[in-house]
Protein backbone atom coordinates (compact mmCIF):
# COMPACT_ATOMS: atom_id res chain seq x y z
CA UNK A 1 0.00 0.00 0.00
CA UNK A 2 1.61 3.54 -0.64
CA UNK A 3 2.19 6.06 1.79
CA UNK A 4 -0.26 8.95 2.87
CA UNK A 5 1.95 11.18 1.12
CA UNK A 6 2.42 9.40 -1.76
CA UNK A 7 -1.58 9.31 -2.12
CA UNK A 8 -1.96 12.85 -1.19
CA UNK A 9 0.31 13.83 -3.99
CA UNK A 10 -1.47 11.79 -6.65
CA UNK A 11 -4.72 13.53 -5.50
CA UNK A 12 -2.88 17.00 -5.93
CA UNK A 13 -1.36 16.36 -9.22
CA UNK A 14 -4.97 15.25 -10.63
CA UNK A 15 -5.96 18.86 -9.50
CA UNK A 16 -3.24 20.69 -11.44
CA UNK A 17 -3.56 18.78 -14.58
CA UNK A 18 -0.88 17.56 -17.10
CA UNK A 19 2.49 18.03 -14.74
CA UNK A 20 3.15 15.07 -13.40
CA UNK A 21 5.07 16.52 -9.86
CA UNK A 22 2.78 14.15 -7.74
CA UNK A 23 3.55 10.36 -6.73
CA UNK A 24 6.70 11.13 -8.67
CA UNK A 25 10.47 11.85 -7.57
CA UNK A 26 14.09 12.29 -7.19
CA UNK A 27 16.57 9.96 -6.52
CA UNK A 28 20.18 9.36 -6.56
CA UNK A 29 22.18 6.27 -7.83
CA UNK A 30 25.77 5.64 -7.26
CA UNK A 31 27.90 2.27 -6.13
CA UNK A 32 28.58 2.94 -2.03
CA UNK A 33 32.06 2.90 -2.59
CA UNK A 34 34.65 4.46 -4.68
CA UNK A 35 38.53 4.68 -4.73
CA UNK A 36 40.40 7.51 -3.90
CA UNK A 37 42.00 9.23 -7.30
CA UNK A 38 39.38 7.39 -9.53
CA UNK A 39 36.28 9.00 -11.27
CA UNK A 40 33.13 8.15 -9.58
CA UNK A 41 29.77 8.43 -11.48
CA UNK A 42 26.68 9.53 -10.22
CA UNK A 43 22.84 9.05 -11.54
CA UNK A 44 19.85 11.27 -11.62
CA UNK A 45 16.44 10.29 -12.10
CA UNK A 46 13.27 11.84 -12.36
CA UNK A 47 9.94 9.95 -12.30
CA UNK A 48 8.01 6.47 -10.46
CA UNK A 49 10.45 4.15 -9.64
CA UNK A 50 8.20 1.32 -8.43
CA UNK A 51 6.89 1.20 -11.85
CA UNK A 52 9.95 1.73 -14.13
CA UNK A 53 8.48 5.51 -15.04
CA UNK A 54 11.53 7.59 -16.22
CA UNK A 55 10.52 11.07 -16.94
CA UNK A 56 12.64 12.41 -19.92
CA UNK A 57 14.82 15.12 -18.66
CA UNK A 58 12.33 17.90 -21.20
CA UNK A 59 9.20 16.72 -19.31
CA UNK A 60 10.62 16.87 -15.62
CA UNK A 61 8.22 18.84 -13.64
CA UNK A 62 8.42 23.03 -13.45
CA UNK A 63 11.61 23.69 -13.42
CA UNK A 64 13.22 20.70 -11.73
CA UNK A 65 15.79 20.03 -14.27
CA UNK A 66 17.63 22.89 -13.35
CA UNK A 67 18.32 21.20 -9.94
CA UNK A 68 21.93 21.25 -8.92
CA UNK A 69 24.08 18.33 -7.06
CA UNK A 70 26.57 19.02 -4.66
CA UNK A 71 29.25 16.63 -2.80
CA UNK A 72 30.35 17.17 0.62
CA UNK A 73 33.67 15.92 1.64
CA UNK A 74 35.06 14.55 4.65
CA UNK A 75 36.62 17.55 5.02
CA UNK A 76 33.41 19.49 5.29
CA UNK A 77 34.10 21.62 1.75
CA UNK A 78 30.99 21.73 -0.72
CA UNK A 79 31.54 21.25 -4.20
CA UNK A 80 28.56 21.61 -7.05
CA UNK A 81 28.95 18.91 -9.71
CA UNK A 82 28.47 19.60 -13.42
CA UNK A 83 25.35 17.74 -14.68
CA UNK A 84 25.17 16.04 -18.38
CA UNK A 85 21.68 15.50 -19.74
CA UNK A 86 21.54 12.00 -21.08
CA UNK A 87 17.80 12.18 -22.35
CA UNK A 88 15.75 10.55 -19.41
CA UNK A 89 18.90 11.27 -16.64
CA UNK A 90 21.85 13.41 -15.92
CA UNK A 91 24.97 11.92 -14.89
CA UNK A 92 27.86 14.11 -12.87
CA UNK A 93 31.12 12.63 -11.33
CA UNK A 94 33.45 13.69 -8.97
CA UNK A 95 37.45 12.18 -8.10
CA UNK A 96 37.92 11.74 -4.26
CA UNK A 97 41.19 13.10 -3.07
CA UNK A 98 40.91 11.55 0.45
CA UNK A 99 39.49 8.66 2.32
CA UNK A 100 36.15 9.40 4.28
CA UNK A 101 32.40 9.33 3.76
CA UNK A 102 31.38 11.85 0.78
CA UNK A 103 27.73 13.01 0.88
CA UNK A 104 26.20 13.51 -2.47
CA UNK A 105 22.91 15.22 -2.24
CA UNK A 106 20.54 17.52 -4.30
CA UNK A 107 17.28 19.49 -3.23
CA UNK A 108 14.93 21.93 -5.39
CA UNK A 109 11.76 23.73 -4.51
CA UNK A 110 10.18 23.45 -8.03
CA UNK A 111 9.11 27.28 -9.19
CA UNK A 112 5.20 25.72 -9.32
CA UNK A 113 2.80 25.05 -6.69
CA UNK A 114 0.72 22.48 -6.97
CA UNK A 115 -2.77 23.88 -5.93
CA UNK A 116 -1.59 26.11 -2.48
CA UNK A 117 1.18 23.27 -1.98
CA UNK A 118 4.88 24.24 -2.55
CA UNK A 119 7.35 21.62 -3.02
CA UNK A 120 10.51 20.83 -2.43
CA UNK A 121 12.27 17.41 -4.16
CA UNK A 122 15.61 16.11 -2.59
CA UNK A 123 17.90 12.95 -2.46
CA UNK A 124 20.93 11.87 -0.72
CA UNK A 125 23.58 9.30 -0.85
CA UNK A 126 26.27 8.68 0.62
CA UNK A 127 29.66 7.03 -0.97
CA UNK A 128 32.49 5.54 1.31
CA UNK A 129 36.32 5.71 0.20
CA UNK A 130 39.03 4.03 2.03
CA UNK A 131 38.32 2.86 5.49
CA UNK A 132 38.55 6.57 7.23
CA UNK A 133 35.64 6.98 9.73
CA UNK A 134 35.97 10.80 8.46
CA UNK A 135 32.44 11.41 7.21
CA UNK A 136 30.74 14.26 5.55
CA UNK A 137 28.02 16.36 7.28
CA UNK A 138 24.87 16.86 5.81
CA UNK A 139 23.52 20.36 5.55
CA UNK A 140 19.96 18.99 5.21
CA UNK A 141 17.47 18.90 8.22
CA UNK A 142 15.98 15.82 7.22
CA UNK A 143 18.34 13.02 5.65
CA UNK A 144 17.35 9.42 4.91
CA UNK A 145 20.17 7.38 5.01
CA UNK A 146 21.79 3.81 4.65
CA UNK A 147 25.20 2.20 5.54
CA UNK A 148 27.95 2.22 2.61
CA UNK A 149 27.53 -1.35 1.22
CA UNK A 150 26.24 -3.52 -0.97
CA UNK A 151 23.32 -5.88 0.98
CA UNK A 152 22.71 -8.95 0.30
CA UNK A 153 19.15 -10.77 -0.52
CA UNK A 154 18.09 -11.65 2.81
CA UNK A 155 19.65 -9.21 4.88
CA UNK A 156 18.00 -6.68 6.83
CA UNK A 157 18.74 -2.97 5.52
CA UNK A 158 18.28 -0.46 8.72
CA UNK A 159 17.17 3.02 7.11
CA UNK A 160 17.67 5.90 9.33
CA UNK A 161 15.28 8.86 9.12
CA UNK A 162 16.62 12.08 11.15
CA UNK A 163 15.44 15.51 11.39
CA UNK A 164 18.43 17.74 12.64
CA UNK A 165 20.35 14.72 14.16
CA UNK A 166 17.08 13.28 16.05
CA UNK A 167 15.92 10.03 15.04
CA UNK A 168 12.05 10.67 13.98
CA UNK A 169 10.04 7.56 15.20
CA UNK A 170 6.63 6.56 14.07
CA UNK A 171 7.30 7.90 10.36
CA UNK A 172 6.42 6.41 7.26
CA UNK A 173 9.29 5.02 4.95
CA UNK A 174 8.20 3.70 1.65
CA UNK A 175 10.76 1.44 0.16
CA UNK A 176 10.68 0.54 -3.40
CA UNK A 177 12.48 -2.55 -5.54
CA UNK A 178 13.26 -1.73 -9.27
CA UNK A 179 10.51 -5.20 -9.69
CA UNK A 180 7.89 -3.33 -9.28
CA UNK A 181 7.56 -4.43 -5.23
CA UNK A 182 6.86 -1.66 -2.89
CA UNK A 183 6.04 -1.68 0.96
CA UNK A 184 5.88 1.04 3.53
CA UNK A 185 7.10 0.25 6.67
CA UNK A 186 7.06 2.58 10.36
CA UNK A 187 10.51 4.14 12.03
CA UNK A 188 11.02 2.81 15.68
CA UNK A 189 11.56 5.03 18.56
CA UNK A 190 15.17 5.70 17.35
CA UNK A 191 13.79 6.49 13.87
CA UNK A 192 15.19 3.16 11.92
CA UNK A 193 13.18 1.52 9.52
CA UNK A 194 14.28 -2.18 9.50
CA UNK A 195 13.54 -3.64 6.10
CA UNK A 196 13.70 -7.00 4.35
CA UNK A 197 15.47 -7.78 1.13
CA UNK A 198 14.64 -10.25 -0.68
CA UNK A 199 15.21 -9.62 -4.02
CA UNK A 200 18.94 -8.43 -5.94
CA UNK A 201 19.05 -5.27 -8.08
CA UNK A 202 18.16 -1.43 -6.72
CA UNK A 203 15.93 0.07 -4.13
CA UNK A 204 14.90 3.07 -3.56
CA UNK A 205 13.70 4.62 -0.12
CA UNK A 206 11.57 7.76 0.45
CA UNK A 207 9.85 9.79 2.82
CA UNK A 208 7.15 12.94 2.55
CA UNK A 209 6.37 14.80 4.62
CA UNK A 210 3.61 17.95 4.66
CA UNK A 211 3.73 21.09 6.87
CA UNK A 212 0.89 23.69 7.34
CA UNK A 213 3.12 27.06 6.18
CA UNK A 214 2.27 30.47 4.52
CA UNK A 215 4.14 32.30 1.80
CA UNK A 216 4.41 33.50 -1.24
CA UNK A 217 6.80 31.74 -3.84
CA UNK A 218 7.66 33.45 -7.14
CA UNK A 219 4.68 35.47 -6.64
CA UNK A 220 2.14 33.03 -5.46
CA UNK A 221 0.63 32.42 -1.86
CA UNK A 222 1.08 29.26 -0.63
CA UNK A 223 -0.56 27.28 2.62
CA UNK A 224 1.34 24.07 2.94
CA UNK A 225 4.53 23.07 2.23
CA UNK A 226 5.62 19.20 0.79
CA UNK A 227 8.94 17.80 0.90
CA UNK A 228 9.98 14.23 -0.23
CA UNK A 229 13.32 12.84 0.43
CA UNK A 230 14.28 9.46 -1.11
CA UNK A 231 18.04 7.42 -0.87
CA UNK A 232 18.74 4.27 -2.85
CA UNK A 233 20.75 1.07 -2.32
CA UNK A 234 22.30 -1.83 -3.98
CA UNK A 235 21.73 -5.73 -3.10
CA UNK A 236 23.56 -8.97 -4.35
Amino acid sequence: MKSLPYLLLVFVAFLVGGQTAAAHAIWLESAPNAGKGQSHEIRVYYGEYATAELEKTTDWYSDLRSLKLFVIKPDQTQMELSLEDKDDHFIASFTPEEDGTYLVYTTHPTKDLGGKTRYEFTSQLAVQVGKSAGAAQSKLAYQLAVDTKVFKKGDKVAIRLTKEGQGLAGQDVLLMSESGWSKTYKTDAQGIATVDVLWAGKYVAEFGHSEEATGTWHGAPYSATWQGITTSFYVK
